[in-house]
């Protein structure tokens, strides 16, 4: 929770607002946006991430069917009036943390290749070494 330190707002959350005040702010709007590409203006705003409870209401919704979540989720693909007055730092941590929750960093995998001989380009990348190695 951070107080804001000037009074001075873009938009009317913080319209009868005073330096110290807590201004509640749209993060789980923001999050979900960028892990689902969907406005979700029902998650109402807070005046701090809980990634724990928005990954449990994201599951729940995706299990009845009424989300999808995008394995290319970007802090960068959140609209900026979502993104007013989130520290960049702060969010996209919340973000990483939200993605980890959800599973979404997959690497993808593929199997290794056949084991086979170096060909002998190969051996002599492996070989080349700077003039000063072993000096």
């Amino acid at each position: 929770m951070t107080p804001i330190t000037s009074v001075r707002c873009p938009d009317d959350r913080c319209k009868n607002a005073r330096v110290g005040d807590v201004i509640r702010q749209p993060w789980h709007q923001a999050l979900a946006y960028a892990v689902t590409g969907r406005l979700l203006p029902d998650l109402g705003l807070q005046d701090r991430a809980d990634v724990d409870a928005l990954a449990a209401e994201l599951r729940q919704r995706v299990a009845d069917g009424q989300l999808q979540l995008l394995d290319h989720a970007s802090a960068g693909s959140v609209p900026a009036d979502l993104r007013t007055r989130l520290g960049a730092a702060q969010f996209t941590a919340a973000l990483a943390g939200l993605r980890t929750a959800l599973d979404l960093n997959r690497s993808p995998r593929t199997a290794p290749g056949p084991s086979r001989p170096l060909t002998a380009d190969e051996r002599r990348l492996q070989a080349d070494v700077p003039p000063h190695h072993g000096t």
